[in-house]
């Protein structure tokens, strides 16, 4: 979100010099501040959002030229894309003509991805018209037309090859905590909870659990996913995002298909161990330092460790609902 903020008042040599000499053009401007989750967890005050904040506004304060209009923020945010929340309202308002330039703490705070970074600085911002500052690098595409243009790729390519060491050493991280069934996703599986103890182990969430006993008990006995769906939307029992929207988990209320229960969202419910206390991770896979973009994985390279965790479903049911799955997938292909 921005907040819209007018220069604030600047008394003394500041004033009086900004009086003297008017400048020919003064610059809508924007503050544009980021903190990626990992620069959370080891930077300290100076690199915190308000300390960006506070640098960028007084910063751009003493700037003649310049006009504070609002400041834009990221916090947990990758640098390795562009797809975030701030960036997109800060583009928004470009695109309305409302900015015309931008300044940043430095060039790690817009991002770290080479590639997409250099196409705005190059492409993008000259088309629109914006002036780009990242204060800490010494860098203003106002005043620097060519000098620094080799020093910014060098730049660049630092934060890019930065983000993809960090990526490695997380997905390390993460592949460890899965081998040994700690469970590291954001939001539960639907029917547990994580535990108040140890965010990493799941217990059973007894409001859901029983939803989840009744779709395994229908499954087993023959009832197909689409009639399974139909009878959960019957009952108006919520859908697991509808659910996590009641329960103020998700901020924005699901519609369209994510608002009810549907055939594949049971058929996928039914094929997970979780149910059965078995954690099954790494179904989806993201790799910046290999470039490999979001993928989902097939079921025999998940990370699937057993017994980690209270099932929901004893094992006989969860295996006799995968044979009558697998046996109606082979007369589908007869």
């Amino acid at each position: 979100m921005a907040r819209v903020s007018r220069k604030p008042a600047v008394s003394g040599n500041v004033t009086q010099a900004s009086a003297l000499q008017a400048p020919e053009r003064v610059y809508h401007t924007a503050a544009y501040v980021r903190l990626s989750v990992e620069d959370n967890k080891h930077t300290g005050n100076k690199e915190s959002i308000r300390m960006q904040q506070y640098m960028l506004e007084k910063y751009i304060a003493v700037q003649p030229d310049m006009q504070l209009e609002g400041v834009f923020c990221d916090n947990g945010e990758t640098g390795t894309n562009f797809e975030r929340s701030g960036f997109e309202d800060m583009m928004d308002e470009v695109r309305r003509r409302k900015i015309d330039c931008i300044v940043v703490k430095d060039l790690s705070r817009f991002g770290r991805n080479y590639v997409e970074a250099g196409y705005y600085l190059e492409k993008i911002f000259p088309y629109l018209g914006v002036r780009f500052v990242a204060v800490n690098d010494h860098y203003d595409t106002l005043k620097d037309t060519n000098g620094n243009d080799l020093v910014l790729s060098l730049k660049n390519l630092v934060n890019d090859l930065y983000a993809k060491d960090i990526s490695q050493k997380i997905s390390s991280a993460i592949a460890v905590k899965q081998k040994n069934g700690e469970y590291i996703g954001s939001l539960p599986p639907y029917g547990y909870r994580k535990s108040p103890e140890n965010k990493n182990k799941l217990v059973i969430d007894e409001e859901t659990a029983s939803v989840v006993r009744d779709i395994f008990q229908w499954r087993a006995e023959g009832q197909g996913i689409a009639h399974v769906a139909r009878r959960l939307n019957e009952r108006n029992i919520p859908s697991p995002t509808m659910y996590k929207y009641l329960k103020g988990i998700l901020k924005k209320r699901p519609s369209n298909a994510g608002a009810v229960w549907q055939a594949q969202g049971v058929k996928a419910l039914t094929r997970n161990p979780v149910y059965a206390g078995h954690m099954a991770q790494r179904k989806m896979r993201q790799s910046l330092s290999e470039g490999m973009p979001q993928t989902t994985m097939p079921s025999e390279e998940w990370i699937v460790v057993k017994h980690t965790h209270e099932p929901i479903v004893s094992q006989e049911i969860f295996d006799k609902v995968q044979e009558i799955t697998q046996e109606r997938h082979e007369k589908r292909k007869i």
